[in-house]
């Protein structure tokens, strides 16, 4: 599954830089408040725009699905208290039964 991903990213990445070699033309960027113009080459706000655009979206994803991973750490606690309680009831079992082969009482 991870060599998909892999080839899915190649696959962007080339197109990403296909598309930046075919966009060369320099375009002017201006900064509205500041009245400051600048010359960048075409292709460079339009990819920022596209990689700001997964970020938004990833961290969007990421906060919205932070109850899963709240709900994640508290059973992963209840797993480790859990295999903390079967640890400590095979040690009594196995204790109990040694006792039991030497006739001692189980109660005590």
């Amino acid at each position: 599954m991870r060599a998909v991903g892999l080839i899915v990213l190649l696959v962007i990445l080339l197109a990403a830089v296909f598309f930046s070699m075919a966009n060369r033309e320099v375009a002017e960027l201006g900064l509205w408040p500041l009245d400051i113009r600048i010359g960048v080459p075409l292709f460079a706000p339009i990819l920022g725009g596209v990689v700001l655009g997964f970020v938004v979206g990833w961290m969007g994803c990421w906060l919205k699905d932070r109850h899963v991973r709240r709900q994640l750490r508290g059973s992963m606690r209840d797993c480790m208290a859990s295999a903390e309680e079967i640890d400590r009831l095979k040690a009594e079992l196995k204790a109990a039964q040694s006792d039991q082969g030497t006739g001692r009482d189980i109660a005590a």
